[in-house]
């Protein structure tokens, strides 16, 4: 059954908006309707489309995940330890994710429920909802993407600018139940001496919003967790 996304009606973006220009980061708990949130929740649940993203360097690739999962043993444990090599040093990420935006550019999954999300987040209802919010009247669009962060996954410090982007804020829908805050994948942001100001744990239904630049990472999913860090993302831009 296809449910149509609404932001929780309670949410003022005037009144959120001061909050968010006091630190440049701002939580936002139910922030979709419970029809909404429940029906998103269950499509994150339900995919099986989902890719490994990682980077080597400059370089960075998807490769489909059910290709992965048939690797013998020991060639994806050498895939994941150059993955821990390259990240003592150097910027690095690995996670699963699905790119809607990109999916319905490429005509790719053609009628995938998922993709109301893109429909959603590029309304001109909800793109005036995040200019008042983030107090930047030339937002113009979003992109949309679903991420699912499982045991050993990680993704660290940079800030989001963009050669080729305008972005004005960054935007993560935490999608997660039952998290355990002993599990890792807290949305963390730096100071410049390096220690953590502030960290988002996975939750559910929580608009997680911040401007850009911010220096942030997502913490290593401990491999004892039960269960992934699911959530839906993307950029706000000029």
């Amino acid at each position: 059954m296809t449910v149509a996304i609404t932001i929780n009606p309670a949410h003022d973006p005037g009144k959120l908006h001061q909050q968010l220009i006091k630190n440049g980061r701002l939580q936002v708990p139910n922030f979709f309707s419970q029809e909404s949130a429940d029906y998103l929740y269950s499509l994150l649940q339900q995919h099986k489309n989902w890719y490994l993203a990682y980077n080597e360097g400059d370089n960075y690739y998807e490769s489909e995940l059910a290709e992965f999962q048939q690797l013998p043993p020991q060639q994806k444990q050498g895939f994941m330890n150059g993955i821990f090599a390259r990240a003592s040093e150097h910027f690095q990420y690995v996670f699963m994710q699905y790119y809607i935006t990109q999916a319905i550019e490429l005509n790719e999954n053609i009628g995938h429920p998922m993709h109301a999300m893109h429909d959603f987040i590029n309304s001109e209802s909800t793109l005036e909802f995040m200019r008042v919010l983030t107090g930047e009247n030339k937002v113009r669009k979003a992109d949309a993407y679903a991420s699912c962060y499982s045991p050993g996954h990680f993704l660290t410090e940079h800030d989001d600018r963009h050669s080729k982007h305008d972005r004005v804020a960054a935007y993560v829908v935490s999608m997660t139940k039952g998290w355990n805050k002993n599990w890792g994948g807290h949305l963390a942001f730096y100071d410049d001496a390096g220690n953590i100001k502030e960290a988002f744990a996975p939750s559910f239904n929580t608009l997680n919003i911040f401007l850009i630049p911010q220096s942030h990472a997502v913490q290593q999913v401990a491999p004892f967790a039960k269960v992934s860090r699911t959530s839906y993302l993307g950029w706000l831009h000029r």
